[in-house]
């Protein structure tokens, strides 16, 4: 079994997969209430499923996004893979939305994923698909609507990410090409396909070790 937590954005995604089959699967939208609903989920599937005997792996969205968010997931991700001794693997929730952006497509041109942070900060990665795989993406950048829309405007090899709907008409009215908003729902279950399709199937010590990508220059220092 593997169980997949990703709530670095409103969208709470928890997946839970063994072998071919998915046992849980769930993507809630939720603005302030990560934690309470994480756990309840949490809850339930420990009530159904027997996670202490099968469970082989804990994958984490390492963020960046909400700050409360992206830490409530990880401390939530890192005390269960400490609990039930099992290793722990982490993905940039930015890779994640791409990487079903190129399942869906298999569009070859940059994938630009984008996530809005409430100080007024917009989070985004570049990532091209080669291969069904990524080839290594720039760096996390981090800047405003201005810097964004005047690097990508009337950029034909540019595709945007990102489920906020507002967000999309925006940079549709500013030229940028924009997928449709569902599909770039950061999705727990893609993050398990990412672990199984890269072979990341973690390690104990990322319980001590792994850091999330809080990435806001507000909590730089």
């Amino acid at each position: 079994m593997i169980l997949a937590l990703e709530s670095s954005t409103p969208w709470l995604g928890i997946a839970l997969v063994e072998g071919k089959e998915v046992l849980f699967h769930v993507v809630h939208h939720t603005q302030a209430s990560h934690s309470l609903l994480l756990v309840e989920y949490l809850k339930a599937i420990r009530e159904q499923f027997d996670l202490e005997r099968k469970l082989e792996l804990i994958a984490v969205g390492l963020g960046p996004g909400s700050f409360t968010g992206v830490k409530v997931g990880n401390i939530i991700a890192k005390g269960l893979a400490y609990a039930l001794g099992v290793p722990l693997a982490g993905f940039s929730t930015l890779e994640i939305m791409a990487s079903r952006v190129l399942r869906t497509f298999g569009d070859l041109r940059v994938i630009v994923p984008v996530i809005v942070h409430r100080k007024g900060e917009m989070f985004w990665s570049e990532f091209k698909g080669c291969d069904e795989n990524f080839l290594p993406p720039l760096s996390l950048q981090i800047g405003s609507w201005e810097e964004f829309t005047s690097r990508y405007r009337e950029r034909p090899d540019i595709l945007v990410a990102t489920p906020w709907q507002n967000l999309v008409g925006s940079l549709e009215e500013a030229g940028i090409s924009c997928v449709d908003p569902s599909i770039a729902v950061p999705d727990a279950l893609e993050l398990v396909r990412l672990c199984r399709e890269k072979g990341a199937m973690g390690d104990f010590e990322n319980i001590f070790t792994m850091v999330p990508l809080y990435g806001s220059k507000v909590f730089e220092r």
